[in-house]
């Protein structure tokens, strides 16, 4: 009977001792556990849809998780931003979250592992499925994989006057990119500016039109690394129509910018306008419909090219978001969940802003809209832009010559030749081009 009394004591005590020890243990789980605090880095202006639909949710998420801070700081002035996150990165001060394209640099982060994969992010958090395809593919880099998170859906069209198109006898929208050329023609016989330009942005596409007809994405895939040049049948066709659209561009185009160019095409100073769906809200009226006189088309295909078709063309998710492999959390993770959770309806429904995933009720939203979230799902191959694959430096060098090339200043064969100079000499820092 005293046995049993001294066994009861004993384990009594050890039970004590155990809960104790898990007392300690929780406490200890408790102090290491440090509150999410988020610093981003972005490219986007304080006005931009993606970024206000971002701090919307954060102060949301913020009312139930008050130790909670998202610190935003915004450079809207791409070549300053993309500076700025260069020296932070080469003293290892990136922040928890920076915007980024899927380029040469960025790549070059994503190899070195400080960046966390947005492909292994979203199966952990069982989303995959709920984004558009293009939200997935969109940003993958060369390998395959995706390290960013997209927030927009785009579809770029061209943009026209009906009534000027009446004016000048064009009875429909152009087939093919050689009768996008005769529409233009047409239209400036008639005393009328064929196509408003001044975004460069906007301009760069341009070339690669005839380039993604004839090859796809190929080209410039190959181009970019000097596994195809730039000075071959494909990219001289490719120049030599850029710089035969250019002569139909507004006077002025190389200095002007994105809001002169919307200006023009809304004040009726140029029949077409070459954008995308971010620029809808300039073109549509209060209920998100299209102004009375206001139409579109998507690119046209080629007469001679066969690699894409009608259901090719450009559609994105514009710049995308990377998470520094270091800050990834399970806090973490619980917040980005929440934003997908509440992302596309606030983004659509606040912010009028089309989401990378389909939003709720889809067939309430204006006819417009929904048109552009059909075209948005229904892509087939989107047509790469260019300025977003090639290495900062060939880049610099294709915005400079592209100039020269529109204003007749220089041969569709020297913009070739230049475009290879300057892939020899940067793209090896970039790239294994032995590869």
């Amino acid at each position: 009977m005293k046995l049993k009394k001294v066994m009861a004591a004993t384990l009594a005590t050890m039970m004590c001792l155990s809960s104790f020890s898990m007392m300690n243990v929780w406490a200890d789980k408790k102090e290491d556990s440090k509150p999410l605090v988020i610093n981003y880095i972005s490219a986007r202006g304080e006005t931009d849809a993606a970024l206000k639909t971002l701090k919307k949710l954060a102060e949301d998420y913020k009312k139930d998780h008050p130790d909670f801070e998202f610190n935003v700081e915004s450079i809207a002035d791409r070549e300053t931003y993309l500076q700025k996150i260069k020296i932070l990165a080469s003293s290892n001060e990136l922040p928890d979250w920076f915007d980024a394209d899927p380029e040469a640099f960025f790549e070059g982060l994503c190899k070195k592992e400080l960046i966390y994969s947005v492909d292994n992010l979203y199966d952990e958090l069982g989303i995959k499925d709920k984004f558009f395809d293009i939200a997935l593919d969109y940003p993958k880099l060369s390998d395959g994989s995706n390290y960013l998170m997209t927030w927009q859906g785009n579809v770029e069209y061209f943009w026209y006057h009906k009534d000027m198109f009446e004016k000048a006898g064009i009875t429909e929208t152009p087939q093919t990119l050689e009768d996008l050329l005769d529409v233009c023609q047409k239209l400036k016989d008639a005393g009328m500016t064929p196509i408003s330009a001044g975004n460069y942005d906007m301009i760069m596409r341009y070339p690669a039109f005839k380039a993604f007809r004839l090859e796809g994405n190929d080209f410039i895939d190959n181009a970019r690394m000097g596994k195809e040049k730039f000075n071959s049948e494909t990219g001289i066709a490719t120049a030599q129509y850029a710089q035969d659209i250019a002569q139909y561009f507004s006077e002025g185009w190389t200095s002007s910018d994105a809001t002169a160019q919307m200006d023009l095409f809304l004040n009726n100073g140029a029949a077409m306008l070459y954008t995308g769906t971010w620029d809808t809200p300039d073109l549509t009226d209060d209920e998100g419909n299209l102004k009375d006189d206001i139409s579109m088309f998507k690119l046209p295909v080629d007469s001679e090219g066969t690699a894409t078709g009608e259901n090719d063309y450009y559609a994105n998710c514009g710049i995308g978001t990377a998470i520094l492999k270091d800050s990834m959390s399970d806090e973490m993770k619980d917040f980005i969940s929440y934003v997908w959770d509440n992302f596309a309806d606030t983004a659509m429904y606040e912010f009028n802003m089309l989401p990378s995933m389909m939003p709720s009720d889809p067939e309430k939203l204006p006819e417009l809209t929904q048109q552009i979230l059909s075209d948005l799902e229904n892509c087939g191959t989107f047509a790469q832009c260019w300025d977003v694959r090639l290495d900062p430096s060939t880049n610099e060098v294709y915005r400079k010559e592209l100039a020269s090339l529109g204003m007749g200043e220089s041969t569709p064969e020297e913009f070739c030749e230049n475009m290879d100079k300057a892939v020899e000499q940067y793209a090896s820092d970039y790239f294994d081009t032995e590869e």
